[in-house]
């Protein structure tokens, strides 16, 4: 992709490379004229190509505009549409949009076998290295997707014990669990907890941990193989005659680490209620101590965020965005202005009601919480199985649910001391 993008005249001799062959011959001087490997503007020139084609072109081309601007990553497209039809036409756009700014798409994939059929015999036969993947299993940004089933699976290579466990070696192993959006999230959370016991240990990073360090990681590393049963359907039942999509998100902290977990739920025109996780992210607590309460209302200022940048991947309007904790601390400081609160609670407050109301923060309780087990950590195998974190609780499974507003009870913790002197002035 990048050498397919041309750079301005006037900066070809900021990429100069001085060359000969043999010591004996003269310096040659080259020029690279177009976008270079490893140079740091690389990344954010392709992009800005990209985008800036689909302004030029979206007179011709409304629709594959609009997918140029948001599928995009970096050179990698992923979109869909609700019919074959659709999506073929689609196809068709892209293509034509890209060649006209001298791009060609190399291969396709689909989860229809008829979309990728009607795709090979219509295409244009003067692209000769477009290829058409047939195989069931596809790589999409380092995530295993099986076509066929339209599913993601989870996969963990890890190399062979070795009979040195050092910091590096476990450091090189938790490299490998590679998890964008935080699916893995309670068995992931473990490793970073354990990474933090690594350095309060105060070993070098080729020197043998202690014993009991060592049998805690072995059993969490042999623990992993069952991430490999794991599956997830793509496709979240997304579709434009859906009757209700909504975003709810929970937050959720322990002594340890603090959680934040987005589900779409959505109600199809069949009226099937579907809930399904769609992200997470978890965050270590400080090796300082703060208080229960003050980690939560971490987890909620990271909901926010998170709530914030799924809705608008999305496009799902505000009003249809929940937010739920299981602290009524937390809630009865979103209920005050920020300006009441000490300093560190006053400007989490103001983050979150920047981004979102607080008549959207509701109470679940702590077993009905999917970022419970996110927060505490769980293993693999129970993983597999957990309904709650996969699916959210059983009433968001509901076709109706019922907003309760519990009276929130005031508190004074953390409240903001107004020290007020006095001054007594006489004439005397």
């Amino acid at each position: 992709m990048y050498r397919q993008i041309k750079i301005a005249e006037e900066h070809s001799s900021l990429q100069c490379i001085v060359w000969r062959d043999e010591q004996e011959q003269p310096l040659q001087h080259y020029k690279l004229v177009t976008v270079t490997f490893g140079t740091a503007a690389a990344p954010f020139l392709a992009v800005r190509t990209l985008i800036q084609l689909a302004e030029d072109e979206k007179h011709k081309y409304h629709n594959a505009s609009n997918i140029l601007k948001n599928s995009f990553y970096m050179d990698d497209l992923m979109t869909g549409a609700d019919t074959v039809e659709q999506a073929y036409k689609n196809y068709e756009e892209i293509n034509n949009l890209l060649l006209d700014g001298g791009f060609e798409m190399q291969k396709w994939s689909s989860n229809s076998s008829e979309l990728l059929s009607q795709m090979k015999n219509k295409s244009n036969c003067e692209i000769e290295k477009l290829t058409f993947k047939m195989d069931p299993i596809f790589k999409i940004l380092g995530l295993t997707w099986n076509r066929q089933d339209d599913s993601f699976h989870i996969t963990v290579h890890l190399p062979e014990l070795s009979y040195s466990i050092t910091k590096r070696y476990i450091l090189s192993d938790i490299s490998r669990l590679f998890d964008p959006f935080g699916w893995l999230s309670p068995v992931v959370v473990t490793a970073k907890v354990f990474i933090q016991k690594l350095w309060l240990c105060r070993r070098d990073w080729d020197e043998e941990l202690p014993l009991d360090l060592i049998n805690q990681w072995t059993t969490y590393r042999e623990d992993l193989s069952n991430l490999q049963t794991i599956t997830l359907s793509r496709w979240l039942k997304l579709h434009s005659k859906n009757k209700l999509v909504e975003i709810h998100g929970f937050a959720d902290a322990s002594t340890t680490a603090y959680a934040a977990v987005a589900c779409l739920r959505v109600i199809t025109e069949e009226n099937e209620v579907c809930v399904n996780l769609i992200a997470a992210k978890t965050k270590i607590a400080p090796l300082k101590q703060i208080s229960v309460p003050r980690l939560e209302l971490c987890a909620a200022v990271l909901l926010t965020r998170l709530l914030n940048e799924v809705r608008n991947i999305l496009n799902i309007p505000k009003e249809n965005v929940f937010a739920w904790t299981d602290s009524m601390v937390v809630l009865s400081w979103l209920q005050s202005p920020p300006s009441r609160w000490k300093t560190f609670i006053g400007n989490r407050v103001s983050e979150i009601i920047q981004l979102m109301d607080n008549e959207k923060w509701h109470h679940v309780r702590s077993s009905e919480n999917p970022a419970d087990p996110a927060s505490r950590g769980i293993s693999a195998r129970e993983l597999r199985t957990n309904e709650l974190w996969w699916h959210g609780p059983s009433w968001l499974r509901k076709e109706n649910i019922l907003y309760e507003k519990k009276d929130i009870p005031s508190t004074d913790l953390e409240i903001k001391k107004n020290d007020m002197k006095a001054l007594h002035v006489s004439d005397e």
